[in-house]
């Protein structure tokens, strides 16, 4: 396979990451890549910290481990790749196997012939069809122009206030970097919760809670109508189905759309993206495509997903660097996992979200379960809350969430490995997890999630959700009994209308003071004691009891 010719099709992640795979797996080969853009192999995910600042140099994005800026030059000598910069792919003739390419300033055409192609075009950024959506101060981010017109845009026009529409990954991490540049932050979103597509609606509020601490505007289950212009034709805000919001710049960020149209005209197999195979092969077995432009499988459903992250496009190009020379990898396919950091605080999930698994007809139970992300006596302790979610019957577990200040990336990673191998809540119970007082627990967060699941399946865990536990607070028919100290209950008090204060050190010797003849909700910070108070209470012959599902530190409770 010395004369082996490979055209790739794509710069930025899994297009550089397949050539260079073929390359090491075949030094032989002929190796061409192609971008129509201005960059190759950057960090786009880096972009929004570029935007704010915490990335000085834009070229940091660019950049080898050892600092060395990836260019033509470079990917020349020290990987023998050829690459045409600036150069888009125009049509591919599948009968004579070429490719037929455009340089974008001069519209010079070329014909390259190939053994082997592969289609990494990526995603472009969705453009909802609404007025002034093109006007000057309206962005979106998926390229270093993008990030660069950005930055340079707040810089000389005096913006003071900006407005994200979409409230997913890059909305948000993007929302960050314009409050790092002092602007007033709105998010506007037409679902009912922030990160609708990481995480649940819950585990999004509370999140939330903690962003509008930092001075972040949300404006969910909210339309943009339009984007308003003054006479100059800049942005000056937005007009939405809730009123109107001043704004002098306007990030648009509602998704992307896959890039296939060439696969399209080539008569590739595509729906909404471009279908593979686990070997990464399109309907053509001599054409690979990997990366933002093609559909995967979803490990635990089984069902075909869009799921466009850099993480994957690079996993998936070194398996199609190995097997277009002659290798045999698969790629099996995702868990979505996500993870994100703002300000001061962390998130991530795997697996398929509550809502998600219920619309697949799982019969799940969900279990929502804070803690410090080390050793409580230990200083630095930081909380998190994680969600499990479990089937009823299987006690197999589809997916996870961790929101909090503390430690969320390692356990999410924990999960993925638990999730890829179908572990069940009894198996992550029995996990041998790690143990060192200044970096974990004796008793893992995980470990007390699954034990907590464990006790709801069968049946020992009595727990309340927080929207429900808010809708029932001015209710004459439920008594809350507060389990904490005096001093807890100084720090943060709920506005039940009938609720006793009875410490779980004395519940035992007082439960004679709750009265019978109504719902009992027992709760404490963190919900430790409040399943203890609920035990307490059965015990004591009280049948109608629930504790508060996560306590009460995390819920946004005055709103």
């Amino acid at each position: 396979m010395s004369d082996l010719k490979i055209v790739v099709i794509g710069g930025v992640a899994a297009g550089p990451k397949a050539a260079a795979r073929a390359k090491r797996c075949n030094p032989d080969a002929q190796v061409t890549l192609i971008e129509k853009g201005e960059w190759i192999s950057y960090g786009g995910c880096g972009l929004p910290y570029y935007l704010g600042a915490t990335v000085k140099d834009l070229n940091d994005l660019m950049t080898t481990s050892w600092d060395a800026v990836r260019t033509p030059e470079f990917m020349k000598a020290t990987k023998d790749i050829d690459t045409l910069l600036g150069w888009e792919a125009t049509r591919i003739n599948r009968a004579d196997k070429t490719v037929e390419v455009k340089e974008v300033k001069t519209g010079e055409v070329k014909i390259l012939p190939y053994d082997k192609l592969v289609i990494a075009t990526g995603a472009e950024n969705f453009k909802p069809p609404m007025e002034n959506i093109n006007a000057t101060g309206v962005f979106g981010m998926k390229t270093p122009k993008d990030a660069v017109d950005m930055q340079n845009y707040i810089k000389t026009e005096g913006v003071e206030s900006a407005v994200v529409i979409g409230a997913g990954l890059i909305g948000m991490e993007c929302a960050e970097a314009f409050a790092n540049w002092g602007l007033d932050v709105t998010i506007i979103e037409m679902q009912g919760s922030i990160f609708p597509q990481v995480l649940d609606a819950e585990m999004g509020a509370v999140f939330q809670n903690y962003l509008e601490g930092e001075d972040l505007n949300f404006m969910l289950n909210t339309k943009v109508e339009k984007i308003l212009v003054n006479e100059e034709g800049k942005v000056s805000g937005v007009q939405t189905d809730k009123g109107t919001v001043d704004a002098q710049l306007v990030l648009v960020a509602v998704g992307v759309r896959p890039c296939v149209q060439l696969a399209v005209d080539a008569g590739l197999e595509v729906d909404k993206a471009i279908i593979i195979n686990d070997h990464c092969q399109t309907s053509d077995p001599d054409i690979y495509a990997a990366g933002d432009c093609v559909m995967t499988t979803n490990l635990i459903s089984g069902q075909r997903v869009y799921a466009p992250m850099g993480s994957t496009a690079n996993r998936q190009g070194r398996v199609i660097g190995t097997n277009i020379t002659g290798g045999d990898e698969v790629h099996k396919g995702v868990l979505n996992t996500a993870v994100c950091k703002m300000f001061d605080w962390s998130l991530g999930a795997t697996g398929l979200s509550e809502r998600v698994a219920k619309q697949l007809g799982y019969d799940t139970v969900t279990a929502i379960v804070p803690g410090p992300d080390i050793t409580h006596f230990m200083p630095g302790k930081k909380l998190i809350m994680t969600r499990l979610v479990a089937g009823r019957k299987t006690r197999k577990i589809p997916g996870v969430q961790i929101v909090g200040p503390g430690k969320v990336d390692k356990r999410i990673d924990t999960m993925v490995a638990a999730l890829t191998f179908g572990a069940t809540v009894d198996d992550l119970a029995n996990m041998d997890l790690s143990y060192a007082p200044p970096l974990s627990s004796a008793m893992e967060n995980l470990t007390n999630a699954a034990n907590v699941m464990k006790n709801t399946i069968e049946g020992k865990a009595h727990d309340m959700r927080y929207e429900e536990f808010k809708s029932k607070l001015d209710s004459d028919d439920v008594v809350f009994v507060d389990l904490r100290t005096a001093h807890e209950r100084a720090q943060k008090a709920i506005p039940a209308k009938h609720q006793l204060h009875i410490p779980i050190e004395e519940l035992r010797a007082r439960a004679n003071e709750v009265p019978k003849d109504k719902e009992v909700v027992v709760f404490c910070i963190l919900s430790t004691r409040g399943f203890e108070g609920q035990l307490i209470l059965n015990n004591a012959g009280y049948d109608n009891v629930k504790f508060v599902q996560g306590g009460i530190q995390f819920w946004p409770l005055d709103k």
